[in-house]
């Protein structure tokens, strides 16, 4: 793979120029400008927002961000200073005591070299800027426990789902990067002969938002599949960068539960030059830049940063050429202050016309019949769509727009500089906005001179105090909270001097509520509350025959749900957290103490060891577990060395087994349940940690590492992993997908299975630390709450009569449940899928309502109230059961328990009627009936007679109950897994008598 000996993006810094005075309609260039004022906003222009929030940036130096202006693929350590940091001056001794100093140096040198040492010590130390206050992050220090393989070995090499071309050469092992750490992750020998297929330098972020750029398109397609860079979405080619606005090409089906922002590619960038090649060169949590090189000494590139209203091309020596989807129908320069039509028009004696513009941003000369002729720093370009584009240059330039195609506006000559274009949509009338109409165009105007060249995440926890005074936290009041901080690195076009206050970016709906909001300033800041709770949320003490009917029912379950060696890596995972579940219930029931009737504790039950429920289903769940930790299980774990992550061995041989694991689809959700299983097993049998606690970690760290979240991070032989593999910070949620391709980008279906992820790796890292507060048990609690949180925001729904029928007093907080999506929409409670260009309330396996909300809910432990509230399932609950006169037995553990949260005990009426082994794998009876006894208002001394009646019938029929089932219970859709791989008909059993493997049975 050809490349430059250093192949970067450089403008070395000059000495300040005189630049023509090109005023902005709002402001100006200078100092001293004012911010735009907020009266007498347009409420109806939602281009980025009628609400300006400002960081708490104020208090940056306007002179600490000098720096090159450059994109390099280079670590950036040597070329920049490390922001917001200014050295402190140095106070200097005066010239009268000289004389005494010269002496003191011929009586005592050897002291006076310790002074002379120890004084350029502190000065290098008072120099050097302080690092930034950030949680420590603490390296793995385990050696890999899981087998090390190389894809290859299984016919699916990274090269044969990534187009490896268009990685920088840095980003590779074997690469242009250190070469002995290269050479050891790349396999390569002491002669120089490689030992493995083609890796990554660092483990590579499978869950990033960019990665439709380098996936494979199908069929060959030469233009990538979208990737969605709030507001915008792009698509790239080995010629061309396409650019759209999805929103504004909103489709909503309400018949079909979908709403989409197609890809409609409003604006092409490419040059003149032909591009002979283009490159990932960089990428950070919240950006990922991009290159096309056509020589050595010309070329282009651009940081695709979240949330940035801009898009910002870099070019060096390149000549740039834009397209849009249909014509230009007209191209403009800014009018004045008082008149968005051309200030003066002069006729030539040829029949062309010429058009300057007061303010002298720009020029138009239409003498020639063939071209216009634009010359300026700020042009307007106008399509028959109905949208606009506003262009800003970093030096004056003349572009020429083909009047004879209009499908074409170009530099009349190479161009080296920085190219800003931002969106104007047209508004809901169809009419284009002006810079009158909008004051939105007034603030893309106003800070168009700072942009964003990347982004970083940092987050420090905070611990509460406790006062004997005050309520003390529950399951439901965080204890503790974070405060998480989005630095965005910013360039000026202007000048080498970066007011960093002045960066413009639009915020989510979680970040800042409503729609899209801009926010001023580089620098974002907001304090996550995290979830302080444990397995359980405070235990409810329930009366002895309830008591001794649930470790029953546990004792029945443990003869019935036992898991399957030769099940998937997924189906195992939710088999074996079932029994931890049923572990944990008999160590909370078993070890209790033999309350009176009044409630007060006794004495303690005398338990034989060997009949002891615990003991038996610790038992069982230390075999079921640790022989899948071993190995010893037909799809074991591997640790794949190209790309940096732990995947199934079906998964690697077949991209479409274990629904894309060895492609890192869905790892959150499967190895959740793994480490939910292991922290229960942990706080049962500390010696458990001792023997597999590095088979554990492995799998937290796939899903829920700290750290290594750029392509800058210094290489290590001891990092495995990326940052929170399927964590999208700035959407604040996780995405499932891994490395394919979708039109959406990337989504999610099942948003609980994702916080039960992040539920199992806190309770892991709770108990692998003794419960000794860590960075990376409260990183794992960030995780978690911050799932939850945008959870609730994007997939839970509430339509806007609701609160309409309900008095103030029982009404639902907007604050709680934002309407953010369309009314007709929002009638469907829940969204069954979200993506980063689509949301639809329907599953890939049916789109029936009950599958919607229960992939939704699944599984059920002490974080499904959390998730779950009760404001929210009082609404949500009638309507999923609403016409419904029974529920599939391997959702209705479920839907039970949902009940359970509004009405505990009509939910332990409901829960009769359940069997247990015709339940979802995830779940059981025994969970089922616990968790209604631990919600608030459950009635202890409920009559749990019939109850028992009912559990010895239903255990009678348990042998037989599978060949007895009824059509609905046998059917593929009754059977969760069968239904999640996309089978109809009878699958438990087939129409032949045969079980498939996916059976809940």
């Amino acid at each position: 793979m050809g490349h430059e000996k250093n192949d970067s993006l450089t403008y070395s810094q000059r000495s300040p120029r005189t630049r023509p005075q090109f005023n902005y309609f709002y402001g100006s260039t200078t100092s001293t400008a004012t911010s735009p004022s907020m009266n007498n906003t347009d409420d109806a222009d939602s281009l980025v927002g009628e609400e300006l929030v400002t960081t708490d940036n104020e208090g940056e130096s306007t002179t600490a961000d000098e720096r090159e202006f450059f994109i390099s693929n280079d670590n950036r350590k040597q070329q920049q200073k490390r922001r917001h940091q200014s050295a402190p001056e140095i106070a200097t001794a005066t010239t009268t005591t000289s004389s005494s100093f010269r002496g003191t140096c011929a009586s005592y040198p050897i002291l006076v070299f310790l002074l002379l040492a120890g004084g350029v010590s502190v000065l290098i130390f008072l120099l050097i800027p302080p690092q930034p206050l950030k949680v420590p992050i603490q390296t793995q220090k385990f050696t890999m426990p899981f087998p090390q393989v190389d894809r290859a070995e299984f016919d699916d090499p990274i090269d044969g789902f990534l187009d490896m071309d268009l990685f920088h050469p840095s980003l590779i092992a074997g690469g242009d990067g250190d070469s002995a750490v290269t050479a050891a992750a790349a396999g390569v020998g002491g002669d120089g002969t490689s030992s493995q297929s083609m890796s990554f330098l660092n483990p590579f972020p499978t869950g990033a938002f960019w990665t439709n750029l380098v996936v494979r398109a199908p069929q060959g397609d030469s233009m990538s599949y979208p990737i969605a860079v709030y507001p915008f979405a792009y698509r790239w080619s080995s010629s061309s960068l396409r650019v759209s606005y999805p929103a504004g090409n909103r489709v909503i089906d309400i018949e079909g539960h979908k709403i989409s922002d197609p890809f409609t590619p409003e604006l092409t960038l490419t040059t003149k030059e032909e591009i002979i090649r283009r490159h990932v060169v960089e990428y950070d949590p919240l950006s990922v830049t991009l290159r096309f090189v056509s020589s050595s000494n010309s070329k282009w590139a651009t940081t695709l940063v979240q949330g940035s209203p801009y898009v910002t091309v870099s070019y060096m020596k390149s000549t740039p050429v834009l397209k849009p989807i249909s014509i230009f129908s007209d191209i403009l320069c800014p009018g004045d202050e008082d008149n968005d039509d051309i200030s003066d028009i002069i006729n030539e004696k040829n029949g062309g016309r010429r058009r300057l513009d007061g303010f002298g941003v720009c020029s138009i000369d239409e003498s020639d019949p063939k071209y216009t002729t634009m010359r300026g720093v700020q042009f307007i370009f106008k399509t028959p769509e109905g949208v606009s584009w506003l262009m800003f240059a970093s030096e004056p330039m003349n572009l020429v727009f083909d009047k004879i195609t209009k499908n074409t506006i170009s530099s009349a000559a190479t161009f080296s500089g920085v190219i800003r274009l931002a969106y104007i949509p047209k508004d809901d009338d169809g009419i284009q906005k002006t810079r009158q109409s909008s004051t939105g165009i007034r603030r893309l105007i106003y800070h168009s001179d700072v942009y964003p060249v990347g982004g970083d995440i940092s987050y420090e926890f905070h611990k509460s105090t406790f006062s004997s005074s005050k309520k003390p936290p529950t399951v439901d009041a965080a204890s503790s909270s974070a405060t998480l901080t989005f630095k965005f690195e910013t360039r000026s076009m202007l000048s080498k001097t970066v007011d960093a206050k002045q960066l413009l970016m639009l915020a989510l709906p979680h970040h800042a509520e409503g729609n899209m909001t801009a926010v001023v300033g580089s620098s974002w800041s907001f304090e996550e509350p995290l979830y302080d709770m444990e397995f359980d949320s405070p235990i409810q003490t329930v009366n002895d025959d309830i008591r001794d009917l649930i470790l029953k029912q546990v004792d029945d379950d443990l003869a019935q749900v036992l898991p399957n060696f030769s099940e998937n890596v997924y189906g195992y995972g939710k088999q074996v957290a079932r029994l931890a579940q049923l572990a944990h219930i008999a160590d909370q029931l078993e070890v209790k103490t033999k309350s009176d009737d009044k409630g007060r504790g006794n004495d303690t039950i005398k338990i034989d060891e060997k009949e002891s429920v615990l003991t038996k289903v610790k038992m069982q769940l230390s075999k079921y577990l640790e022989a899948y930790l071993s190995s010893d299980v037909s799809d074991s774990l591997l640790f794949d060395t190209n790309m940096g992550g732990i995947c199934s061995t079906n998964g690697l041989r077949d991209k479409g087994e274990d629904f894309g694991n060895g492609r890192y689809n869905d790892h959150h959700f499967h190895y959740g349940y793994f480490l939910f299983a292991s922290a229960v097993m942990a706080k049962l049998d500390p010696t458990f940690i001792d023997r597999f606690g590095a088979n554990v970690d492995a799998l937290f760290h796939d899903i829920a590492h700290s750290s290594n979240g750029n392509s800058r991070s210094i290489v290590s032989d001891t990092i495995f992993f990326p940052m929170s593999r399927h964590k999208s910070w700035f959407d604040g949620h996780s995405f499932a997908t891994g490395m394919f391709s979708f039109g959406n980008g990337k989504s999610q279906e099942s948003s609980s299975e994702a916080v039960n992820c992040y539920y199992g790796a806190y309770l892991w890292s709770l108990v692998r630390h003794e419960h000794v507060a860590s960075d990376v048990t409260d990183f794992a609690r960030l995780l978690l709450s911050t799932e939850i949180r945008s959870t609730k925001m994007y997939w839970h729904m509430l339509p806007s009569k609701v609160q309409q029928f309900n008095n103030n007093t029982d009404s639902v907080s907007s604050t709680i449940h934002p309407h953010i999506y369309p009314s007709e929409f929002e009638e469907n409670y829940m969204v069954g899928n979200v993506g980063m260009l689509d949301v639809a309330a329907n599953t890939w396996f049916g789109n029936d309502p009950l599958y919607v909300h229960m992939i939704n809910v699944i599984p059920i432990t002490a974080a499904t109230r959390l998730l779950m509230d009760e404001d929210y399932v009082k609404y949500e609950y009638p309507y999923l059961m609403k016409g419904r006169s029974s529920v599939e037995m391997a959702w209705r553990g479920y839907t039970t328990s949902i009940h359970a949260l509004i009405d505990p005990n009509k939910a332990w009426d409901d829960a009769r009627g359940i069997i247990s082994n015709q339940l979802d794998s995830a779940l059981s009876k025994s969970q089922v009936l616990y968790f209604i006894s631990q919600q608030p208002g459950f009635n202890n001394s409920i009559d749990t007679t019939s109850n028992k009646k009912h559990v010895e019938d239903s255990d009678s029929n348990t042998t037989n109950s599978a060949s007895s089932s009824s059509s609905s219970s046998s059917s593929c859709e009754s059977n969760l897994s069968c239904a999640t791989l996309g089978l109809t008909g009878k699958c438990c059993p087939t129409v032949g008598g045969s079980f498939l493997g996916c059976c809940s049975n």
